[in-house]
């Protein structure tokens, strides 16, 4: 559909996809981070040693590639550094 499109290539920026696997690079995840959910988090800077992605942005690209379902769980275990597929 239409929205599925925009949704896409409103994310597309701030994301990598290469052979059905998804990563972001430091660059991405903290643009995203500061400019579309307004976290302004220190882990989120792309300087700092202790860098992760943003939830949001695993969320959001997650939800864009599998959809959305009545009965959805997801378990987020550890934070995702950058170039992780």
């Amino acid at each position: 559909s239409f929205g599925y499109y925009v949704k896409i290539m409103f994310l597309t920026p701030y994301f990598s996809n290469t052979n059905h696997q998804f990563q972001f690079t430091r660059e991405q995840a903290s643009h995203f981070a500061k400019r579309v959910a307004g976290d302004y988090n220190p882990i989120h800077d792309e300087d700092n040693k202790r860098f992760c992605v943003p939830g949001d942005l695993l969320f959001a690209v997650l939800l864009s590639k599998e959809g959305v379902s009545q009965k959805m769980r997801f378990n987020f275990s550890g934070m995702v550094n950058d170039g992780v597929a």
